[in-house]
C-alpha cells in the first residue's frame, strides 16, 4: 500500500544547529507522516455526512493525489468493479488500482452531467454519469462518457463506500486500461 508515512518516513533528517541520530530522526519523521496521515482522515463524528460528499471527498482526493484521504473515504469491506476487473478488499483495490486512479484523476477533468441517489437508513446508493476529458499517460487525448455506481454505508455520523463500480462504452478505452493492467485473475 502506498501511503503517505510510508513515502516520507525515509526521508534525511536536515537539522543545522544541532546533530541528532538517524534513528531519532527517523522516528520522529514517522511520528510526524502519521500525524499527517491520520490529521487528513475524517473522524467518525466528522465523516461525510451525506453520500454524495463521501463521494465527492472520495474524487478530490484521487485529483490531489492524497492516498490516505482516499482511503479514508473507503469502508473496510470494499469491492471494487473497475471496466472488467474486479478488487475483491480494499487492500487489493489500494495495490493494484489506486495507484492508476490517482494518476488519471490528476490528468483528467471529471464533471458531472447526471446524478441520482437513493436507499434509506445505513445503505445508500450514488449514480453519476461523468464528462471524462484530459489525456493519458500516453498523451491520446480522453473525451469520454463514465458511469460511476457508489453504494455507500453510514460508519459512526457519516458514510464510508463500500462498492464502487465505473464503466464507459469506450472500446479503446477499455483496451488501453486492460493493456496496461495485464491479466486479471478471478477473485
Amino acid at each position: 500500500m502506498r501511503l503517505y508515512a510510508a513515502a516520507t518516513a525515509t526521508k534525511t533528517c536536515r537539522e543545522p544547529k544541532t546533530r541528532r541520530s538517524p534513528a531519532l530522526c527517523l522516528v520522529c519523521s514517522a511520528l510526524i507522516s502519521f500525524a499527517a496521515a491520520t490529521l487528513s482522515m475524517p473522524c467518525a463524528g466528522q465523516g461525510a455526512r451525506l453520500p454524495t460528499d463521501a463521494v465527492d471527498g472520495f474524487h478530490a482526493a484521487l485529483k490531489r493525489k492524497d492516498t490516505a484521504g482516499a482511503l479514508s473515504l473507503l469502508e473496510r469491506g470494499l469491492v471494487v468493479f473497475e471496466f472488467g476487473a474486479v478488487d475483491p478488499t480494499v487492500e487489493a483495490y489500494a495495490q493494484q488500482h489506486l495507484p492508476f486512479d490517482i494518476d488519471a484523476a490528476a490528468a483528467t477533468q471529471w464533471t458531472v452531467l447526471t446524478r441520482r441517489t437513493g436507499g434509506d437508513g445505513n445503505d445508500r446508493w450514488v449514480l453519476t454519469t461523468y464528462k471524462v476529458t484530459g489525456k493519458d499517460a500516453s498523451g491520446a487525448a480522453i473525451d469520454q462518457t463514465a458511469l460511476e455506481t457508489a453504494i455507500l454505508r453510514r460508519s459512526g455520523d457519516g458514510f464510508r463506500i463500500v462498492h464502487l463500480h465505473w464503466s464507459t462504452n469506450d472500446p479503446g478505452f477499455q483496451a488501453r486500461v486492460a493493456g496496461e493492467r495485464g491479466p486479471q485473475k478471478n477473485p
